[in-house]
């Protein structure tokens, strides 16, 4: 009878992980120029390289604080606005006097066919000012992504 349970326990266990398991990020990798960021509110950054066909090169990511023009640090909601209805949502931090500049941006939300975008990227920047995000991403309306 106890070897029952145990067995029990433990299937009830291995399904309740499989369940919730995390699904599978894709790697993420974009590339943006910030020539034309002010710091105004909403200021933005334009994709200059993405391996997401739905992220073009030449999208816009708008910025629209709390906090856009502090030379210490970044802290915004981010709105990825490829066009057309397309579009995602997330948040960005920066530590903009680092030494290396750092920051992590986080989105949760999209449209059109950006729906279900999920993904987590950290924030670099080069010695030619270009900005890079590297991490992963989820793309769907599957309630595994939600």
């Amino acid at each position: 009878m106890s070897r029952l349970l145990i067995l029990s326990a433990g299937a009830i266990l291995v399904l309740a992980s499989v369940a919730h398991a995390a699904p599978s990020m894709q790697p993420l990798k974009i590339s943006k120029e910030c020539s034309q960021y002010t710091g105004e509110t909403p200021s933005f950054c334009t994709i200059t390289e993405s391996n997401l066909a739905a992220i073009p090169a030449g999208t816009k990511i708008l910025y629209y604080g709390p906090v856009t023009g502090s030379p210490l640090f970044g802290s915004s909601t981010a709105v990825i606005a490829v066009g057309n209805g397309d579009t995602a949502v997330g948040y960005c931090v920066t530590y903009d006097t680092a030494s290396p500049m750092q920051g992590t941006c986080a989105f949760h939300a999209g449209s059109g066919t950006l729906a279900g975008f999920q993904a987590v990227v950290k924030v670099t920047v080069d010695d030619k000012q270009i900005y890079h995000w590297d991490g992963g991403y989820l793309l769907g309306t599957d309630k595994a992504a939600k």
